[in-house]
């Protein structure tokens, strides 16, 4: 189980129905979680004592009808759990009071932008904690308030002491996805760390944020020349902070999601034709230079429009995304699965030898044949033919060509079996 398929626990506090329905049911469909709502103070802390400190995020109403004056938010962040509020009413001294203990946020529910505000803000913190974020500044005061701050945010801290160790961190961890750096350091100050980053990542791939006390329009102009994504002055509002980090890495996940789509077959999420041929290129060129194998097969599902003919191509999607995860489950962590067009799916792996190959398979082939799969009221059963190639060839097209035509062979003998050679 990866940490993506772990359900969170969300402690919704609100005496407002309607308020509280639309959160709930909105939370739970966007996100891997679990809601467990109270109207009042005392419903709260039931809960809490039932449950402990469990819950990943709270969602408290700063104003219960059996604690009017905020005591909620006092009790919540005492356990602690990170918290975000939301009132009817802004007051400036209100919201400063609970910024000062340490809340995530402050919302005021005066239209439905409020909703929206809030379940993104609880989307963009779930997320996080599967990010890493390097932080480089030669103060430990600094350091440790960011620090703070990015981990009631919920991301994975690394810290550096000047641009030298950032650069050892960031060697380390590859899948750093942004640098918080300070502009005056010793060894390698924050520009130096900048340029040297940006010669091994493009801004599309790692996001760099500049901070300094000396912030002016000079110095975050020269950041930003030189590579940063953005500037912030200390000191800042936390809110600031929150808001601009975030902005910044939702600009990544949107580029990485837009060259996603343009590699991955948009029915079934499987790679698609383009990426076959383009990563398969280099996988031919690895394997002419090693002893191993490049191993093809193309697989095809049997009588594909008998099931579009008696059920609706509805059904038929489902069929080709059901096999698709399959054959994924089989293959993705040994080379590239992909939808070649059609019902047909192509895979291709490096392998030092062919041993159990074909086995592999054949147990696929049987998996397939073997499961029910319900599409609304309908159970429907399908088959594969595979054809597989390890030969050597010319080219990439030869060798796909090839196991096409142990995939035709497959289909001349009665279908539902594995040629190959």
């Amino acid at each position: 189980m990866t940490d993506f398929d772990k359900k969170i626990d969300i402690l919704l506090v609100e005496d407002a129905k309607f308020y509280r329905s639309v959160l709930k049911s909105q939370l739970e469909k966007e996100l891997n979680c679990n809601v467990f709502c109270a109207e009042t103070f005392k419903q709260a802390t039931t809960i809490l004592k039932e449950r402990g400190n469990t819950f990943f995020l709270a969602l408290l109403d700063l104003n219960l009808p059996d604690a009017p004056n905020g005591e909620i938010v006092e009790y919540v962040i005492s356990q602690p759990i990170p918290s975000i509020v939301f009132s009817g009413h802004f007051n400036e001294e209100i919201r400063d009071d609970l910024m000062q203990k340490n809340i995530i946020d402050y919302v005021v529910k005066d239209s439905p932008a409020s909703i929206e505000y809030v379940i993104s803000t609880v989307k963009r913190i779930y997320l996080n904690q599967f990010i890493k974020v390097l932080l480089v500044d030669d103060s430990k005061t600094a350091r440790y308030q960011m620090r703070g701050l990015l981990h009631r945010y919920k991301f994975q801290v690394l810290e550096a002491f000047d641009g030298l160790e950032a650069l050892k961190v960031l060697d380390a961890n590859p899948d750093i996805m942004m640098v918080i750096t300070d502009y005056n350091m010793p060894n390698l100050d924050g520009f130096e760390l900048t340029k040297k980053i940006r010669t091994h990542y493009s801004k599309r791939e790692l996001s760099i944020v500049g901070v300094s006390t000396y912030g002016n329009h000079a110095l975050s102009a020269k950041f930003i020349k030189i590579g940063a994504n953005d500037f912030i002055t200390k000191p800042f509002l936390n809110e600031e902070f929150f808001c601009r980090i975030s902005q910044n890495i939702e600009m990544l996940e949107y580029i990485n999601a837009l060259k996603d789509s343009l590699i991955t077959d948009y029915l079934t999420g499987v790679r698609n034709r383009r990426y076959l041929y383009d990563r398969g290129q280099e996988m031919f060129k690895e394997a002419q230079k090693s002893d191993g194998y490049l191993i093809a097969a193309m697989i095809d599902v049997d009588h594909f429009k008998q099931i579009n003919d008696s059920f609706g191509h509805d059904a038929g999607d489902f069929v080709l995304t059901a096999v698709a995860k399959k054959i994924d489950h089989y293959f993705k962590n040994k080379g590239v699965v992909a939808r070649f067009g059609g019902e047909e799916f192509c895979v291709l792996m490096y392998r030092e030898d062919t041993e159990d190959v074909i086995e592999t398979f054949e147990t696929l082939r049987d998996v397939i044949a073997e499961t029910i799969f319900t599409y609304e009221y309908h159970e429907l059963s399908v088959q594969i033919s595979v054809g597989i190639t390890w030969q050597s060839t010319e080219s990439l097209d030869d060798l796909i060509n090839l196991s096409d035509r142990f995939l035709y062979d497959a289909k001349k003998s009665g279908r539902n079996c594995v040629h190959a050679g």
